[in-house]
């Protein structure tokens, strides 16, 4: 974990800085080349019944109520608002001449109208206002800047000390800084803003082709929500910071609908990606059913937001914005505990995302929290991706150690205990499979069937335990002699087979009598001051084109047997 976030942190720290560059902006007075206006008046027009002739009349000036905070923050609601307010005097910026820009830092205003006051001459009289019809349900040429937000050039007669007039409608969160600039200072901090913009969306695509191609190689679902997750994230992204507006000047109740399905989506696959991730089964009957219960909400959320119903859809996107996150760090939190570690990175990521989230949502400063917002969800997209990564290798340590006992048991259901030589079990598989390749490639194939000389006398005098180390020492000669794809197994008791490949009748003999005299000479020591010599006979067989495993290990059985009866420790040969 160390190693990841070392390769990260300075990645991390440049979008910080680019982040704080434009986070505060908006939340200073007087700073050079921009002015806050933080001095506003507003009146809630509850059905939506006043004209504009009607607010800037002065017998409605009372109905103006000062705000008590330093930006528009209205929250969601059906009601029209207005707000008047003052543009500073050119003593208050830095360069007097230069053109001025005002800058309403929302890009998710449904509809907002703009009036401001003009004089054709020195006479007052003249008094008119000059309007600007905004807003995401609007078309964008309407903007006098091409901005995300909405940038409206000031006129240079406009009346210092009269009022500017503000009429705002919009089915999503009503907060809204109002910046005044110098025209220079706005397009530096433009450009400074879309780096960072640039940096966030490519980390996002960057995120996405990379675990992109890693569903095509692994064809793990998990991977797969997590990609169409991000997918859903940058889109959702690109629509809230006013790029999608910009680029796709489409009719509005389609922009409403994907915007609503983008966000669902976000919802849908992000709560499926942290149930398949943090192994969420379905035998767990309460948490299924909450991942079942998150992702029937996202659903209606579409839905509602689909067919108009958009402040509905906004009131249950900020529920599940709070409930999500939390609800999945506290998951994580309980995988961790249960000793799944790849849920540590989960948790950094989720716990990261939620307090992006919660100030997003409680903030009053819209931009610092966007701000915010974008950092936490592009550290989300990289913690998440490192995640699937540890979460990766630690299944893939499970499978090896899995592998390994599947492949230590199979080897335990093959192999003699005490010898570690094959036993009776693979015998016949093994002989089947090279009888069948020595005619297929015309080869020869030699068998070999040995057994101990009075091996039950010598475990009677001596013991069992005794007679174990017999064998043991007789399977160490076995192994010390054959090579290559020499095969040796015991049969049963202290009866022995070779399996010879490529053997033909001098070769097995020769390998045969080698086994018998190397094993005579061995000396044993069952009892103090005891050495005892143990003897073996053997009988071979070469195989022929009529031959079957049985016909073949016979002729070789009955070969041992004719050993015996001539003596035992010899070799014969039928």
């Amino acid at each position: 974990m160390k190693l990841y976030f070392s390769e990260i942190t300075a990645f991390f720290l440049l979008l910080f800085i680019l982040s704080l560059h434009t986070a505060f902006a908006g939340e200073k007075q007087g700073f050079d080349g921009y002015y806050s206006i933080t001095d506003f008046e507003i009146f809630e027009d509850v059905n939506g019944e006043y004209d504009f002739t009607t607010i800037s009349s002065p017998a409605f000036a009372g109905q103006f109520h000062p705000s008590k905070q330093d930006v528009i923050s209205l929250g969601i609601s059906k009601s029209v608002y207005w707000v008047r307010f003052l543009l500073p005097s050119l003593h208050d910026m830095s360069d007097k001449h230069a053109n001025q820009l005002l800058q309403l830092a929302n890009p998710n205003i449904s509809k907002l109208d703009l009036y401001i006051p003009v004089v054709n001459d020195a006479n007052a009289a003249n008094l008119h206002y000059i309007e600007k019809h905004a807003g995401e349900e609007r078309y964008w040429e309407n903007r006098d800047i091409w901005d995300t937000d909405w940038v409206f050039t000031i006129p240079q007669q406009y009346v210092q000390g009269q009022y500017v007039f503000l009429k705002l409608e919009s089915i999503s969160m009503l907060r809204l800084p109002i910046l005044v600039w110098q025209e220079k200072s706005f397009f530096k901090e433009v450009f400074i803003k879309n780096i960072g913009y640039g940096i966030f969306y490519g980390i996002l695509i960057a995120m996405f082709l990379y675990n992109l191609f890693i569903v095509f190689v692994l064809r793990d679902k998990t991977y797969l929500f997590y990609v169409l997750y991000i997918f859903f994230m940058f889109m959702y992204q690109f629509d809230a910071h006013g790029h999608l507006k910009l680029w796709l000047n489409i009719e509005y109740s389609l922009y409403n609908a994907l915007f609503w399905l983008c966000l669902s989506a976000v919802f849908i696959f992000s709560t499926l990606f942290t149930a398949s991730f943090l192994q969420i089964h379905a035998d767990e009957e309460i948490l299924s059913k909450f991942i079942k219960v998150l992702l029937t909400i996202a659903a209606v959320e579409a839905l509602l937001g689909v067919f108009g119903y958009s402040i509905w859809s906004n009131e249950i996107a900020r529920f599940l914005g709070i409930i999500e996150p939390l609800s999945f760090t506290a998951l994580a939190i309980f995988r961790l505990h249960q000793g799944f570690k790849p849920a540590m990175f989960y948790l950094v990521a989720w716990g990261g995302l939620a307090v992006g989230i919660l100030v997003w949502i409680l903030l009053p400063y819209r931009i610092l929290a966007a701000n915010i917002l974008m950092f936490a969800t592009a550290s989300e997209a990289i913690l998440l991706s490192l995640a699937l990564s540890d979460r990766f290798k630690t299944l893939r340590l499970k499978e090896r150690a899995l592998t390994r006992n599947v492949d230590y048991y199979r080897d335990l259901s093959l192999t003699d205990e005490l010898t570690g030589l094959y036993n009776r079990r693979s015998l016949k598989k093994k002989m089947q499979q090279e009888i069948s390749r020595a005619i297929q490639e015309d080869k020869s194939l030699a068998l070999i069937v040995m057994d101990i000389d009075f091996f039950k006398k010598y475990n009677d005098t001596y013991g069992h335990w005794q007679g174990d180390q017999v064998l043991s020492r007789f399977s160490e000669v076995l192994l010390n002699i054959l090579e290559g794809t020499q095969m040796a197994f015991r049969f049963g008791g202290e009866e022995f087979v070779i399996l010879l490949p490529n053997a033909f009748y001098d070769d097995a003999i020769a390998i045969a009598e080698r086994i018998r005299s190397d094993f005579a000479a061995e000396e044993f020591t069952p009892v103090t001051n005891s050495l005892v010599h143990v003897t073996i006979s053997g009988g071979v067989s070469i195989l022929k084109l009529s031959d079957t495993e049985e016909t073949l290990f016979e002729r070789a059985d009955k070969a041992l047997y004719q050993a015996k009866a001539l003596g035992r420790n010899r070799v014969e040969f039928l």
